[in-house]
């Protein structure tokens, strides 16, 4: 029977499908099977697919899929101070990053298992690590195509304070660059950690467009089975409306931006991997766009945005279904041409519509005789998301933009940089006002801040308008509360989120991690306890709770929490820094010391953490080394007034103190209303015998902060060497009655020995 089932499959595979007849959605009993069964009916569709960057899109590593040649010497990325290399080692492949210390020795060094890859190599190739928590950060360093190979930083990672290896592969980003994987339900919730199930499948698979594979096989093999039956088993794009048909390329071509808008979100009653081809695309996602003349780049992921604003494409629309242009008109994803294939297909579709019209420019001697229309009218240009790939553009246009390959650097989004202004629905453009749209579309203008001030009022307003029962909805206006600075409000819609689901670990680690920013260190710890009572495997709840109760003084049960955080993630940062500011408080500084190492080790170049470190090296007499690290510290964050504060006490303990000086007179420049800034610069132009500048400085230190003891005790000492008694006795009289004890004991001497 299954004999007769296959040949019944190989005949119909060879008959033309007609158009236009919309298949059926698979019934919810249907489900993805492993890939290799489809090859057994369509072995020659499968071996070309598998040679397409669809089907090289995700692979394990392993000796036969290696990365790829590394040269002998290391990658070295000046803008991190780090070096790079790819190494194997007992048959496992590792990239390494170090940098080199205030001696030449190397320092901050991490080894990662490279267990993944993600991209064809058509372009590029982003290298994965798998967690112990089967979760998968991207790797630095990566592999891009042009110019026959070459290494550079990931797009993001080119910058002194890039992420490290710390960056997740989100659900997204596995969405468009593999087959569906299998993940836990309680992690399907928006905002949850991204977690997979091992085995990962290895690329794109034959079901990403014809969906799950089950009910056809199953049909295939059941007797007396008809033409009809097996067709209706299983999506074929080419008998999809055309609108549904370029909904199976558009799920993942159709970014329209790759910074904060959002470009897309996702519905509310729908797992991350849920979408099924023949299913309208707004039922699983709504997409989005900024205002009209507003989004101009050229990026990786956006060929049918780019398709779509094309005259070629827009004056389709409007015929009959076989002459709209498409993504199929000129792509078979089974089998892509390359080389002068390639350039003869593409060219070849363009003159089914303009053949006569090219003749007639030619011949006009208003167009160039040149038969190659995809060069100039769809050039390759360098990608501003990914500035060292070149891909084609598919925003077909008369004249073809200047410089298309030019080098470009690096786009680093702020906030001061970042879009501001209306989240405009793209894809479809033209919404039912239903309460589900409304709300998806008020989310839209708060997510990524785009347009806050205008939608946390129409999101508040819709949510009291329709009371929907999902608490995405809330928690959505909660966090943009939160991202606006008003935590009152922020916790209401926490609240009211928690009161729709209860059981929501996400929601809860959300408000719990907003009061650790609100530095609401009760409600915090509070919250964090009922997080890991829930899940007390979660290593940023047990890392959040350590800092909840580090800074109530609970420190027994802070080092513990936080020691627990450590165990279950080692990879996380924080956690180490939390612990080595602990243990300075206790007086443990060796142990400090070595959790500071290792939060820079987890995430090097972080200027705050390296301060710290340069402060209690200073304290242990390790000069040279702390020196250098308040250097590294200030020039990857010149406006860090405590590192600059710091770093001029060292100075000024060395007998510097011109150096020790020009730092605390730029942390004045930073923020003049610091007053330790201005306290410590008076000091030192006091020793710089520079009187009047002295008392100009420690008079503002004063006025500024009134219960400045010590800098009244200074001020007075200072007024005193100019003579002014009456003032040198008021100041040392104010800091004789403060709290500070070692300026009331100076000051209380000082009176002494003056009456």
């Amino acid at each position: 029977m299954l004999l007769l089932a296959l040949t019944a499959a190989a005949v119909l595979a060879q008959q033309p499908p007609p158009r236009n007849q919309p298949t059926r959605p698979p019934v919810a009993s249907n489900a993805y099977v492993d890939a290799a069964l489809c090859a057994t009916c369509h072995a020659g569709i499968a071996a070309t697919f598998a040679k397409t960057g669809m089907g090289r899109s995700f692979a394990k590593i392993t000796p036969d899929t290696p990365v790829e040649p590394f040269a002998d010497k290391p990658f070295y990325h000046a803008a991190s101070d780090s070096y790079f290399s790819m190494l194997v080692r007992d048959g496992k492949t590792y990239q390494r990053r170090w940098q080199l210390g205030h001696n030449g020795q190397e320092i901050n060094i991490e080894e990662k298992s490279v267990d993944y890859v993600l991209g064809s190599g058509n372009h590029g190739r982003t290298y994965l690590h798998l967690t112990t928590r089967n979760g998968l950060q991207q790797l630095p360093l990566g592999w891009y195509s042009e110019n026959g190979g070459t290494w550079a930083m990931l797009p993001g990672f080119d910058r002194a304070e890039y992420p490290a290896s710390q960056r997740p592969v989100h659900y997204e980003c596995m969405f468009c660059h593999n087959a569906y994987p299998k993940i836990p339900k309680a992690n399907e919730e928006e905002g949850a950690e991204p977690v997979y199930q091992i085995p990962l499948p290895n690329g794109i698979d034959c079901q990403r467009c014809h969906g799950p594979g089950r009910n056809h096989i199953d049909t295939i093999a059941k007797p007396g089975v008809t033409t009809e039956q097996i067709r209706a088993s299983i999506v074929n794009p080419k008998r999809l409306s055309p609108d549904r048909e370029m909904e199976v390329c558009m799920e993942c071509h159709l970014e329209t931006s790759s910074l904060k808008l959002p470009h897309s979100v996702q519905r509310r009653n729908r797992a991350p991997f849920s979408y099924v081809p023949g299913q309208p695309l707004e039922s699983f996602e709504l997409t989005f766009d900024r205002e009209p003349g507003k989004n101009t780049r050229f990026e990786v992921a956006n060929a049918a945005y780019a398709l779509r604003k094309s005259q070629c494409f827009l004056k389709t629309q409007a015929n009959a279904a076989d002459r709209q242009l498409r993504c199929t008109t000129c792509h078979d994803p089974h089998d892509i041409p390359r080389g002068q294939e390639a350039t003869t297909h593409y060219n070849g579709v363009c003159r089914t519509c303009h053949g006569s019209e090219f003749t007639r420019a030619v011949a006009a001697a208003t167009h160039p005789a040149n038969p190659d229309c995809i060069s100039c009218h769809m050039p390759k240009r360098r990608t501003d998301d990914a500035i060292h790939i070149v891909m084609t553009d598919h925003f077909i246009r008369r004249t073809p933009p200047a410089n298309p390959l030019a080098p470009k650097s690096e786009y680093y989004e702020s906030d001061a940089n970042s879009y501001k202004g209306a989240v405009l629905p793209y894809y479809p453009a033209k919404l039912s006002p239903t309460p589900e749209n409304l709300l998806d579309v008020a989310v839209a203008q708060v997510r990524d801040g785009s347009n806050r001030k205008e939608g946390i009022p129409q999101l508040a307003e819709l949510l009291r308008k329709y009371q929907p029962a999902n608490a995405g909805y809330y928690a959505a206006l909660a966090e943009a509360f939160h991202a606006a600075g008003d935590p009152v409000r922020s916790t209401q819609y926490f609240d009211e989120a928690l009161r729709h689901a209860p059981n929501s670990t996400v929601i809860l680690l959300q408000l719990g991690n907003a009061e650790v920013e609100w530095q609401q260190w009760p409600k915090a710890e509070a919250t964090l306890r009922r997080v890991v009572a829930r899940t007390p495997a979660d290593p940023v709840a047990w890392g959040l709770l350590g800092q909840a109760l580090f800074q109530q003084n609970h420190n027994v049960e802070a080092r513990a929490a936080l020691e627990k955080s450590i165990a279950l993630d080692p990879d996380l940062a924080d956690p180490h820094n939390y612990l080595g500011a602990m243990l300075v408080r206790a007086g443990n500084l060796p142990a400090a010391e070595k959790e500071f190492r290792a939060a820079l080790e987890h995430m090097p170049n972080n200027a705050e953490w390296e301060s710290n470190l340069a402060g209690l090296l200073a304290s242990e007499g390790s000069v040279a080394e702390a020196r250098y690290l308040f250097e590294r510290s200030i020039k990857l964050k010149p406006d860090a007034i405590p590192a600059r504060i710091n770093y001029a006490r060292l100075l000024a303990n060395l007998n510097l103190n011109a150096d020790a000086a020009k730092q605390a007179e730029a942390a004045v420049a930073i923020d003049a209303s610091v007053a330790p800034a201005h306290e410590l610069w008076g000091v030192l132009l006091s020793m710089l015998k520079d009187p009047d500048g002295a008392i100009r400085e420690l008079t503002l230190a004063v006025k500024l902060q009134p219960d400045f003891w010590r800098a009244h005790y200074e001020l007075g000492m200072a007024l005193g060497a100019k003579g002014d008694i009456a003032g040198a006795t008021s100041h040392l009289r104010t800091a004789a009655q403060g709290t500070d004890p070692q300026a009331k004991a100076a000051a209380l001497q000082v009176l002494q020995n003056t009456r």
